[in-house]
């Protein structure tokens, strides 16, 4: 979907126009979805930021600015919501108590972890950005232009991110990642 197009949609969701909302979530919620799981690793936790992604995105559309970079608007909300949310899990504490009692623990179980060789590899050798980037276009199908205007980042540094993304993935995959 092009930026004159995305603008529209968010003018019209700033007048309250529900099938514009609808429009911009089913062309906007693969890509947003894999983009926050490559920061949070958390299926559960990607479900519920991107959902308060959707409501920060109506509550906030009166404030988007025509004519900006709607893509990178979207999503610097859901990385900054996902952030926000892996700090405030920093400080917070579970108990899980089975039968030899209560274990203090972090948030997560290895169940809610997402897990696959890519991802795994991803976690261990690539920072926040390459894995991003990659996941955007690997995992979601984005053109690395496409990639580049969301992040808002010049096309160079997008191919060359994602470039020395892939030679870590492959200089760092073994088949102890299986």
């Amino acid at each position: 979907m092009d930026r004159i197009t995305l603008d529209n949609l968010m003018l019209h969701i700033a007048r309250g126009d529900e099938v514009a909302f609808e429009e911009l979530y089913n062309q906007t919620k693969s890509g947003l979805y894999s983009f926050i799981l490559s920061i949070c690793n958390n299926h559960h936790l990607a479900e519920d930021v991107m959902q308060n992604t959707y409501i920060r995105i109506r509550l906030s559309a009166n404030m988007y600015k025509a004519g900006s970079n709607t893509l990178a608007w979207i999503y610097t909300i859901a990385k900054n919501l996902t952030l926000n949310e892996l700090n405030k899990q920093k400080h917070e504490m579970s108990i899980d108590f089975d039968d030899k009692g209560a274990k203090i623990g972090g948030q997560y179980t290895i169940d809610d972890k997402v897990s696959s060789p890519l991802l795994n590899v991803m976690k261990k050798v690539l920072n926040e950005s390459e894995a991003q980037i990659i996941s955007l276009h690997l995992i979601s199908g984005f053109k690395h232009r496409e990639i580049a205007e969301m992040l808002d980042k010049p096309l160079g540094t997008v191919l060359w991110t994602y470039k020395n993304a892939l030679n870590k993935i492959k200089n760092n995959y073994s088949e102890e990642d299986l």
